[in-house]
C-alpha cells in the first residue's frame, strides 16, 4: 500500500505581496547560507512571523527549494520518510527512488541507512538546494530526531537545511555553535521594530497610526507580531475609538490573545463564526471539504473572503485551493468547541476524506472522533481496511501507530484487530507478544466471522511464529490449513504459505522436494508481481539447487531473477542485492574471484545505500570468504565485524553461519585460541545432532575437531555428518565433508581410504566447478590430487593450476579451447549429454527454444565440432564433462 500524500504539505507558503520586508534578516540569513553553514534554526513562539521570514526569504533566491511542513502524523518514521522524499523530488525526481523501493518491502529497515541513501542522492545530483523543515516542534519522536541529527552531521556541502520550530529541538546545537555551522534567527530577531510595526499598520492593514500609538503598541506586544496582526483587526471594525482601545491593550500573551480573539470573532459575521469554528478541526481546508463538514455550500466564497481579509488562513498551492488556519488561530477555535460540538464535524470529515480516498486523514478524523465519543467502530474499521496490505507491502510501523492509536481492550476484543497487532508484534521481533494475540484472536468473542482472508492471516501468523521457533511441523500445518483457507483465491498471503512450507521442507527433509516447493512459490510470486517476497523465495531457490550440488541452475536462477527485478528505468531495485549476494557466493564457488567480487560490489551499491538489515549482513558476509581468497585478509576481516553490525533483530535472522566464517579464518591464520573460543561457545558437541540450520557451523566443528589431531572424535562426527547429507540430497556440503574424511584418512596413514574419499568429492564437484570446496580446506589435500586425476582430468588440472602446481603434461583442459564456455553453456552441454532435446532443455531452464539454440551453435563454434554426438564426445576428451 503506497502512503497517500497530502500534496499541500509540500507546498511553499507563498508570500504576500503587501507584508512588510524584513531586509536584515533576509541579510541574516544570505551570510549563514553563503558562509557554509549546516543549519538554520528559526526558533520563536507562535506567532513570531518565522514561516513568512523564511518564505520571504527563498522567494527571494534561484536556489532550488524542498519544503516539507510537518505535522504530528510525521512522527511515524515511515510517513516521515515518504513525505521529506516527496519534498526533495519537487527539486529532482531522482532523490529517494531507491528508497521508496526499499520502504515496499515487508522489512523494517535501519533508517538511519535509508537516510544514507538520500544523501548519496542529494550528492550525486550536484545541484545546490535548500530543505525546509516547518513547524518542526511538532515532532516529538526520539526517532525522528535521531534521523535529523544524522542528516545534519552527513548532509552534503551542497544542501542546506532550514527548521522552523516554536521550540528548541533536542539536536546538537552548542556544537554546531562552536563549529560555526549555524545561523539562529531567535525572538529577539523576529519581533516587530517601531518602524515595521509602522510599516506594517500603514501599508499592510491600512490603518495609518499616529507615533504615539505605534510607540504604545510596541510596548504593549514588545513586537509581537501575532498580536499586533489581531489588534490591527480588531481596529479595522472599530478605528474611530482607536486610542481607548491601544490605551485598554494590555496583559501576558495569552490574555492579549484571548482578548484579540474575542474582539474579532465578534466582530465577524455569525456565519463566518461558525464557519471559522466548525472548520478549525481541520488541519487543512478545501471548499468541498469545508461544504461537507459544515453542510453549506458557500465554503469558497468564505475562503477567499478570509483569505482577502488576512484573517489567519495561509494558501497552501497556487490555485488557493487548499489553505490551514494560523496554527495559534486555529488551537483557538477548537478550545471553543465543545466535545459534543466536535463529534459530527469529526464525523463528517472522516466520511469526506473516506469518499475522497484519503484513507490516513479519515482514520485521523475516526480516532479523533472515537477519543470523544467512545465509539472506535468507525476507527476500527477503516484500520481494518488497510491492515491486510499494510501487512503485506512492509508498513509495519504505520499500522503498528494506528493499532496503538485504539484502545488495548478494543484490539483485544476484535479477532482480526488481535491477529493484525500479532503480526506487528512478531515482524517487529516479539514472538511472545505476538503468540498472546495470536491467543486472544481464538478466543474472542467477535460477531464477525473471520473472512478466508482473514483466517489465512491468523493461520500464517503461526507459521511465521512458529519458523522463527524452529517447529516446522506446526509451521507448515498453518500454511497449509491457510492455502487450503484460501482455497482458490489470488491472495498475495499464498507467498508467505508457499515460503514456509518450502523452507521447512528444506530444513527438515530431503532438499529436492524443497526445491520443487521454492519453485512452486516463485512461480506464484512472479505471477503476483510481489517483488520483495519473489525475491526472497527466489533466493532461497538458488541457494537449495547449490547446496543439492546443482550450482550451473542456481547461477541460472539468479541471473534470471535478476533480470525480472527492474524498475521502469531498467535498473536493479534494492532487493537485488540479496540475489547478487548468492549470485557472488555461486562465482566463488567456482573459484570465478572477480565476477563474484563484481556481484558482491554491486550488492553492497543496492543494499548498503537503503540499509536493509539482511542485505547488509548477507553482503558483508559473503564478501568475507571471497576477499579473503583474494589475499585481502584485513579487508575480509572487517567485512565479518559489520555483518555482525548489521544482522537483524527480527525473529528469523540466522548468525551461526557468520560466527563458522570466522573461525574457519581464524583456523587458516593458525589462530587457535579464536577457533578454539568459538568452538567452546558454538554449542556443538559429539552428542549433537546434524541440524540443516546449523551445517555450516557443524562441518566447521569437523574441521576444528581434525586440527586439533582428535582423530576418533573427529571420524565419529564425519561419518554422521556424511550420512546426514546424504540422506538429505545435500550434495555441497558432502563434499566438503568427503574432503575432511579423506584428509583424516591420510593423517591416519590410511591412503587408499584417503583416495576414495576425494575420488568421491571430486565426481560430485567436478561437474558443477566447486573449484573452492577442495582449495579452501588444508593445502595437504593439494598433494592427494595427481593420484586421483583419473575421476576428472580437466577439473584436476585446473585445481592444480589454481593451487599454483605443474599440470600433468598429458593433460588436456578445457582452458585449451580457444574461448571457453560459459555458465550458460555449460549447463546446456550437461543438459544434451543427459539425452535432453531442445523443447525439453527450454523447459527446463524456462527460457525460449531459440535463445538455446543459439547456445548450441556457440558451444558447436567452441568446441570444433558439427552435432550433439561430437560435441558429448569432445567435452569428454577435454574432460568438461
Amino acid at each position: 500500500m503506497s502512503i497517500s500524500l497530502l500534496q499541500t504539505k509540500l507546498h511553499i507558503p507563498m508570500p504576500r505581496p503587501d507584508l512588510v520586508r524584513r531586509t536584515h534578516l533576509i541579510e541574516q540569513l544570505d551570510k549563514g547560507l553563503h558562509s557554509g553553514h549546516k543549519l538554520t534554526l528559526v526558533s520563536a513562539p507562535a506567532g513570531f512571523g518565522k514561516t513568512t521570514v523564511v518564505t520571504e526569504w527563498i522567494s527571494s533566491s534561484d536556489r532550488p527549494v524542498a519544503w516539507l511542513s510537518l505535522d504530528e502524523g510525521d512522527n511515524d518514521p515511515i510517513q516521515f520518510l515518504h513525505y521529506l522524499i516527496a519534498s526533495l523530488q519537487q527539486v529532482n525526481g531522482q532523490i529517494g527512488e531507491t528508497v521508496l523501493q526499499v520502504l515496499q518491502s515487508p522489512q523494517i529497515s535501519p533508517i538511519q541507512n535509508l537516510i544514507t541513501s538520500l544523501i548519496n542522492d542529494i550528492t550525486a545530483t550536484a545541484t545546490p538546494l535548500t530543505l525546509v523543515l516547518d513547524d518542526y516542534h511538532l515532532v516529538t519522536s526520539p526517532a525522528l530526531h535521531e534521523i535529523i541529527q544524522f542528516l545534519i552531521s552527513y548532509q552534503p556541502s551542497i544542501m542546506h537545511l532550514v527548521i522552523g520550530t516554536r521550540e528548541d529541538p533536542p539536536l546538537p546545537l552548542p556544537q554546531l555553535r562552536a563549529r560555526g555551522q549555524i545561523t539562529e534567527i531567535r525572538e529577539r530577531d523576529l519581533r516587530f521594530t517601531r518602524r515595521e510595526i509602522n510599516d506594517f499598520f500603514t501599508h499592510t492593514m491600512k490603518l495609518p497610526l499616529s507615533p504615539d500609538d505605534v510607540a504604545a503598541l510596541e510596548s504593549r506586544t514588545e513586537g509581537w507580531i501575532a498580536g499586533l496582526q489581531l489588534a490591527a483587526l480588531a481596529l479595522q471594525s472599530d478605528y474611530g475609538h482607536t486610542d481607548a482601545f491601544i490605551a485598554d491593550f494590555m496583559g501576558d500573551d495569552r490574555f492579549i490573545m484571548d482578548y484579540l480573539i474575542v474582539e474579532v470573532l465578534q466582530r465577524q459575521s455569525e456565519s463566518t463564526r461558525d464557519f471559522l469554528r466548525q472548520t478549525a478541526i481541520l488541519d487543512q481546508l478545501s471548499a468541498p471539504l469545508c461544504n461537507a463538514i459544515t453542510e453549506r455550500e458557500d465554503s469558497q466564497a468564505i475562503l477567499e473572503q478570509l483569505d482577502a481579509a488576512n484573517l489567519f488562513l495561509i494558501p497552501l498551492d497556487h490555485r488557493r485551493e487548499w489553505y490551514r488556519y494560523h496554527r495559534l488561530f486555529a488551537e483557538v477555535l477548537r478550545a471553543g468547541l465543545t466535545r459534543e460540538e466536535q463529534h459530527p464535524l469529526h464525523e463528517r470529515a472522516m466520511q469526506w476524506h473516506e469518499t475522497h480516498g484519503s484513507t490516513g486523514q479519515a482514520i485521523h478524523h475516526a480516532l479523533a472522533n472515537a477519543e470523544i465519543s467512545g465509539d472506535t467502530r468507525d476507527a476500527e474499521r477503516l484500520i481494518l481496511d488497510v491492515s491486510e496490505e499494510n501487512i503485506l507491502r512492509g508498513h509495519i510501523m504505520t499500522l503498528m501507530t494506528m493499532l496503538q492509536a485504539l484502545p488495548e481492550d478494543r484490539v483485544r476484543s476484535n479477532a482480526r484487530l488481535a491477529t493484525y497487532m500479532g503480526w506487528v508484534q512478531a515482524m517487529t521481533g516479539d514472538l511472545d507478544l505476538a503468540e498472546d494475540y495470536i491467543a486472544v484472536a481464538g478466543k474472542t468473542e467477535d460477531p464477525d466471522t473471520l473472512s478466508e482472508s482473514d483466517t489465512a492471516a491468523l493461520l500464517l501468523l503461526r507459521t511465521w511464529i512458529a519458523m522463527g521457533r524452529r517447529d516446522y511441523e506446526t509451521a507448515t500445518g498453518a500454511a497449509r490449513q491457510a492455502l487450503h483457507a484460501l482455497d482458490n483465491r489470488q491472495s498475495q498471503w499464498k507467498i508467505i504459505a508457499f515460503w514456509a512450507i518450502a523452507e521447512s521442507q528444506e530444513r527438515t527433509g530431503h532438499i529436492a522436494e524443497a526445491i520443487e516447493a521454492f519453485r512452486e512459490a516463485a512461480s506464484f510470486g512472479r505471477m503476483l508481481d510481489n517483488q520483495v517476497f519473489a525475491m526472497v523465495v527466489e533466493m532461497a531457490l538458488a541457494a537449495a539447487l547449490n547446496n543439492n550440488g546443482r550450482r550451473h541452475e542456481a547461477v541460472a536462477v539468479c541471473e534470471e531473477a535478476i533480470q525480472r527485478h527492474l524498475d521502469e528505468h531498467g535498473r536493479m531495485l534494492p532487493v537485488t542485492g540479496l540475489i547478487l549476494s548468492r549470485l557472488a557466493m555461486l562465482h566463488y564457488e567456482a573459484n570465478h574471484l572477480d565476477r563474484a567480487y563484481e556481484c558482491v560490489q554491486q550488492g553492497f551499491t543496492l543494499s548498503e545505500e537503503p540499509a536493509m538489515g539482511s542485505l547488509i549482513m548477507f553482503s558483508h558476509g559473503i564478501s568475507a570468504p571471497i576477499l579473503y581468497a583474494r589475499g585481502e585478509i584485513q579487508a575480509a576481516q572487517t567485512a565479518l565485524q559489520r555483518a555482525h553490525k548489521s544482522i537483524s533483530k527480527q525473529a528469523l535472522a540466522e548468525e551461526t553461519w557468520l560466527l563458522a566464517t570466522a573461525a574457519n579464518m581464524a583456523l587458516k591464520q593458525g589462530d587457535m585460541a579464536s577457533a578454539q573460543r568459538w568452538m567452546s561457545t558454538a554449542g556443538i558437541s559429539l552428542d549433537s545432532e546434524p541440524d540443516y540450520m546449523n551445517l555450516d557451523a557443524q562441518i566447521t566443528y569437523g574441521r576444528l575437531l581434525l586440527v586439533q589431531g582428535m582423530r576418533e572424535e573427529a571420524q565419529v562426527w564425519l561419518a554422521r555428518m556424511e550420512q546426514f547429507t546424504q540422506g538429505r540430497g545435500l550434495y555441497r556440503p558432502l563434499v566438503s565433508i568427503y574432503v575432511l574424511e579423506a584428509l583424516l584418512a591420510e593423517r591416519n596413514g590410511n591412503m587408499p581410504g584417503a583416495y576414495e574419499k576425494l575420488t568421491h568429492a571430486i565426481e560430485i564437484a567436478a561437474p558443477q566447478d566447486y573449484y573452492r570446496a577442495i582449495l579452501d580446506e588444508d593445502a595437504r589435500i593439494i598433494g592427494l590430487l595427481p593420484r586421483v586425476r583419473q575421476a576428472a582430468p580437466a577439473f584436476v588440472s585446473q585445481l592444480l593450476e589454481f593451487a599454483g602446481l605443474p599440470q600433468p603434461a598429458e593433460n588436456l583442459s578445457a582452458q585449451a579451447l580457444v574461448e571457453p564456455l560459459s555458465e550458460r553453456e555449460l549447463e546446456v552441454l550437461h543438459l544434451i549429454a543427459a539425452g535432453m532435446a531442445n523443447r525439453e532443455i527450454a523447459d527446463q531452464l524456462v527460457i525460449a527454444v531459440g535463445t538455446i539454440k543459439r547456445h548450441i551453435n556457440n558451444i558447436y563454434g567452441k568446441l570444433d565440432v558439427r552435432n550433439r554426438t561430437q560435441a558429448v564426445a569432445k567435452a569428454r576428451e577435454l574432460g568438461i564433462l
